[in-house]
């Protein structure tokens, strides 16, 4: 009897069940290691020790902060070792470790501790490092955009009031930029012939109640963010936040299959 093969897919997706046990907010598995071993660096014996812990490693996408987590599935007790990775993460290889430090409200606020991780597979060591150094970068950009976003910076309309920057106003201008884009012509027609025909029933019925004032309100809030003329930080801003959603990948997606099959049209025509 041939023995049954797994595929690495089905082990990806048995593995990412397992870890939404344990926390129902990881998404994906961006990085894993067959078999890790813990250990901590003593600073009074100037040694490293081996910690209880020891099984698979992954690091984990999540969907709400932190964003991205290195877990080890202990097999040696029911603690598993989960490290928050933030943008002040820290690391180093030193043979046989990866070595990183944890902050010092994490587990002591007197000292940091260092850890070491030794690796079974040398290769998946490097392939995690190379992974935990793209998640570090993306965290570091991540934290300067929500930086930016969280002060006092304004976008400005040409005879608009200006609206603070901010993920949603900012995502909301460029995907009305982009579905204008589509059709600009016909699409531009039709907005001014509804701007008129909504002139038109304001100036025949007068506003009775506050809830035509909220409506009226809504509807200027989403004119102006689709007027919105975004500058290079607030552009940044909207990116970072429609990777995150499907709508605009889609959208990407559709573009980007046009080109490639316009260019395939365009060869076999030369021919």
């Amino acid at each position: 009897m041939a023995p049954i093969v797994i595929s690495e897919e089905a082990k990806r997706a048995a593995n990412l069940r397992v870890l939404q046990r344990s926390d129902s907010e990881i998404v994906d598995i961006v990085g894993s290691a067959t078999h890790v071993v813990l250990y901590e660096f003593n600073a009074n014996s100037k040694a490293w020790e081996k910690r209880n812990v020891e099984g698979s490693l992954f690091i984990a996408k999540r969907s709400s902060f932190p964003r991205f987590k290195m877990i080890v599935m202990n097999r040696s007790s029911k603690d598993n070792l989960e490290i928050p990775l933030a943008s002040s993460f820290q690391m180093q290889v030193r043979e046989p470790y990866l070595i990183f430090r944890l902050e010092k409200s994490v587990e002591s606020p007197s000292e940091q501790k260092i850890r070491g991780i030794w690796f079974h597979n040398g290769k998946e060591r490097e392939e995690i490092v190379d992974i935990l150094n793209r998640v570090i970068k993306s965290l570091i950009v991540t934290t300067d955009v929500e930086s930016t976003a969280s002060g006092s910076e304004s976008v400005s309309f040409a005879g608009i009031s200006s609206l603070p920057i901010n993920r949603e106003n900012a995502a909301a201008s460029l995907m009305a930029a982009l579905k204008i884009g589509e059709g600009s012509g016909s699409s531009s027609q039709a907005q001014q012939t509804q701007q008129q025909q909504q002139q038109q029933q304001q100036e025949q019925r007068p506003i009775q109640n506050q809830n035509h004032v909220s409506s009226n309100s809504d509807n200027a809030h989403e004119t102006n963010i689709q007027n919105m003329t975004l500058d290079k930080k607030a552009l940044k801003l909207s990116l970072m936040s429609l990777l995150q959603d499907d709508r605009f990948l889609d959208l990407i997606h559709a573009q980007y299959l046009k080109i490639v099959k316009a260019r395939s049209s365009g060869n076999i025509n030369k021919k």
